[in-house]
């Protein structure tokens, strides 16, 4: 463990920035009318409104302090492990990979199934991601089984479907991560014979 958790801070601190000062801007700002979860979360159906803020802000934005505080439980000492044994850098790469890919998928998905008026928001989905690609990379099951609880939970808690495919996709591409760098791995030892 050589790196200092910046990235991880940083993460957090934006977090809670964007989380408890979007409500302020609760009223018809540049003609933007209702609360900001609604408007700073993803619609899969229209990803590009509002000039897209919601591709950026989305995984920032949580629905109260709760969601939050059980959000951050779970992300970050698992950032705190990957940034600490890899780097900064390699955190945010695999935050980016995973959030944008997932929002990819259900924009993809939301012209075959309909997912209209639903929206997405919170880094739950980053959050299963890192869990599966981390649990695969270092042979710890057990974060795998964690991932696979917290889409468990999700369908306990009857979250709407939305909600369940994002953590299932979130999912799908940490272990697309972990292959990705194994194919790196297989490609850089063949360059160097």
């Amino acid at each position: 463990m050589k790196n200092r958790p910046i990235a991880t801070i940083c993460f957090i601190a934006v977090t809670f920035l964007v989380t408890f000062v979007a409500p302020i801007f609760d009223s018809s700002l540049y003609g933007i009318q209702g609360h900001p979860t609604e408007w700073l979360s993803f619609l899969p159906n229209a990803p590009l409104r509002h000039l897209g803020a919601s591709l950026f802000f989305s995984p920032f934005i949580h629905v109260n302090f709760v969601h939050l505080m059980i959000n951050l439980f779970f992300f970050v000492p698992m950032a705190m492990v990957i940034e600490r044994k890899r780097s900064g850098t390699f955190l945010l790469f695999n935050v980016s990979f995973i959030h944008f890919q997932v929002l990819l998928a259900l924009f993809v998905l939301s012209s075959i199934f309909p997912l209209e008026g639903k929206a997405f928001l919170g880094l739950s989905h980053i959050i299963v991601g890192l869990f599966s690609f981390w649990s695969l990379t270092n042979k710890k099951y057990g974060l795998l089984f964690l991932a696979l609880l917290i889409i468990g939970v999700g369908q306990w808690q009857s979250q709407n479907e939305l909600t369940l495919l994002a953590h299932g996709l979130g999912l799908v591409f940490g272990v697309e991560l972990f292959f990705l760098g194994r194919f790196q791995n297989k490609q850089r030892l063949h360059g160097t014979n």
